[in-house]
């Protein structure tokens, strides 16, 4: 009765994910025909992430008690995790990725009432399932719901992790893998940001437990079912969940190759999981067809080459060898153990070090997690680990949100690594000690971003949203005074202001990528001032809000010395300087 309870979790958890995804595709589907504005969808939308976290509070307060000491201490460190999360959710957004795509992009939606292209932004043209739940509530202003949302999926995956764990072990057991990825640096830090990576990781998570539920049993297909949905959702959420719905498939297909069952039964089993995958993505893939006639735009750009990716400025690289050596000097050594290095070296805010950190916990348990029951299931989540961060390593940059999916599985083998060892060590305090001085790392670091966001004067009522903004952000200052001064029909071009957009109030335009080429291009191309103050009325700028230092440099490395000269004196003649705070300015283009 008690494993049937926690399959009954797992199941109400993943559709509660699932129908998270339904409305959030409909809503989309709803702003490409022009109404996402609507007094309907917007409730709708709004009404299913309402009920979803009501779920997972029911849940947490009444399903998810352990009458032991330390089933209630585990419990309450959760609590404290989940209340701080909440208050840091509370502030004003200022992540980077959150101004330039994942609010900012949902704000253009609610301005303009639909769903529309956007060239000279590339990752508007990702999928964005996670964002089309944001679109409401950035439209009423409540800009921190989105991020109460996100870290919404990264609770759903410790129930789920939960799930698994209390029936395989025990409720304890369970607690302890959820506690292990609440707080684990990475999940604590985006989970009061307004970004999209824990949907991926809670779809990719659902799709592999509820497939190893299927693979156990064979009696119900609906774990199949909700397998192959969440695989779709994982896709249709961020690009690299097309990375981890191959594995997924991959997994899948191994584990039928060696049944004895006709090859017919277990290719009908691949393909109804195929084809349950791309129901969810394929409105995405249409939509990206249509603009820009590649439906995975702007991937696989040399299997379907389109005018949108020419102009969009996104293109190959250097390969990850040639890469990390140009930008970090890292020689063959350092870059043949960087699946390890992620455990162990991560930094905040450093590409170098994959711009985030987990935990070496992480990892420090597999030796003895294989042993005992489940050495199936064991491999399973091990295989998908691995061959995930391999070909992300590969793939992609490295960062640590990019092979978040990672951890979920992790994080069942390390608890699976500590009840071995339990079972079977003679002096088990030892272990929790070793284990809590472990996970203390993520106690301290928690308590270290607590204090860089530096949030109690906000919370204690003496430093408002503008004070605390300006405090953040460097640039907002310059972008309050374009809010305040410049004329509504106003059309700004956004310089070396890293395209972080999203509290602007006028009318904007922003290179593709982190250069100015579009305006280097204008300036090599004119004949003279005129000329280059005649081709930016023509896109219909009139405002230029630049962050100084990187544009003179830029154009420096750039230009030749008379082009160099051509843009000064246009500087001289036709731009006049309205703000200066904080190394931003803004200019009126005239004349």
């Amino acid at each position: 009765m008690a494993q049937d309870r926690y399959s009954l979790l797992l199941y109400r958890t993943t559709l509660a994910g699932c129908a998270l995804g339904v409305v959030a595709t409909l809503y989309f589907l709803d702003g490409l025909a022009g109404y996402p504005t609507g007094a309907i969808s917007h409730s709708a939308t709004a009404l299913a992430s309402m009920l979803a976290a009501l779920f997972f509070l029911y849940v947490f307060f009444s399903g998810l008690w352990d009458r032991s000491r330390l089933g209630i201490l585990l419990w309450c460190l959760i609590l404290v995790a989940l209340i701080v999360e909440i208050a840091l959710g509370l502030l004003p957004p200022t992540a980077r990725d959150e101004l330039t795509h994942h609010l900012a992009i949902p704000r253009a939606y609610s301005k303009a009432g639909r769903i529309f292209e956007i060239p000279f932004a590339p990752y508007s043209y990702y999928p964005m399932l996670l964002d089309m739940l944001y679109v409401p509530w950035v439209g009423w202003q409540w800009d921190s719901i989105p991020k109460l949302i996100h870290g919404l999926f990264g609770l759903l995956t410790g129930l789920c992790l939960y799930a698994y764990l209390a029936r395989r072990l025990s409720p304890v057991y369970g607690l302890l893998g959820f506690l292990f990825f609440a707080t684990t640096p990475a999940i604590l830090r985006l989970s009061h940001w307004a970004y999209v990576d824990l949907g991926t990781t809670f779809y990719s998570t659902a799709s592999l437990l509820c497939m190893i539920r299927w693979l156990e049993t064979r009696d119900e297909r609906k774990w199949l079912v909700l397998a192959g949905l969440c695989a779709g959702f994982t896709m249709a959420t961020k690009p690299n969940g097309l990375l981890a719905t191959v594995v997924l498939a991959l997994l899948l297909a191994f584990a039928l190759s060696k049944e004895k069952r006709p090859i017919q039964k277990r290719a009908g089993h691949l393909f109804l999981f195929s084809l349950l995958a791309f129901i969810p993505f394929s409105p995405w893939m249409a939509k990206n067809l249509i603009w820009t006639g590649n439906p995975f735009f702007p991937l696989l750009g040399n299997l379907f080459p389109s005018a949108a990716e020419i102009a969009s400025g996104e293109g190959g690289g250097l390969g990850l060898l040639a890469r990390r050596d140009l930008l970090y000097g890292e020689n063959g050594w350092q870059i043949a153990t960087l699946p390890l290095r992620i455990f162990f070296s991560g930094q905040d805010d450093t590409p170098q070090f994959f711009d985030g950190v987990l935990n070496p916990m992480l990892i420090l348990f597999l030796p003895w997690a294989f042993k005992g029951k489940w050495a199936n299931e064991k491999k399973r989540f091990f295989a998908f680990s691995f061959l995930y961060l391999l070909y992300a390593v590969f793939l992609v940059e490295m960062r640590i949100r990019y092979i978040l999916p990672i951890v979920p599985p992790l994080v069942i083998l390390l608890v699976y690594g500590i009840h071995n060892i339990y079972l079977r060590i003679a002096r088990p305090a030892w272990l929790v000690a070793f284990v809590t001085f472990l996970w203390l790392w993520n106690g301290v670091y928690l308590w270290n971003h607590v204090r860089t966001v530096s949030p109690w004067d906000y919370f204690r009522g003496r430093e408002g949203r503008e004070a605390y903004l300006s405090r953040m952000l460097f640039d907002y200052p310059a972008i309050r005074y374009a809010n305040q001064t410049l004329p509504s029909t106003s059309k700004i071009y956004f310089l070396f202001t890293g395209r972080r957009v999203y509290y602007s109030e006028r009318d904007y335009f922003h290179d593709p990528g982190e250069n100015a080429w579009g305006l280097s291009r204008m300036i090599q191309t004119a004949q003279d001032a005129k000329d280059l103050n005649f081709k930016l009325a023509q896109s219909g700028v009139t405002h230029l809000l630049v962050r100084e230092d990187l544009l003179q440099k830029f154009l420096k490395d750039n230009l030749a010395p008379e082009q160099l000269r051509l843009w000064n004196i246009f500087a001289q003649r036709h731009l006049q300087g309205l703000f200066h705070a904080r190394g931003y300015s803004v200019y009126q283009i005239h004349g």
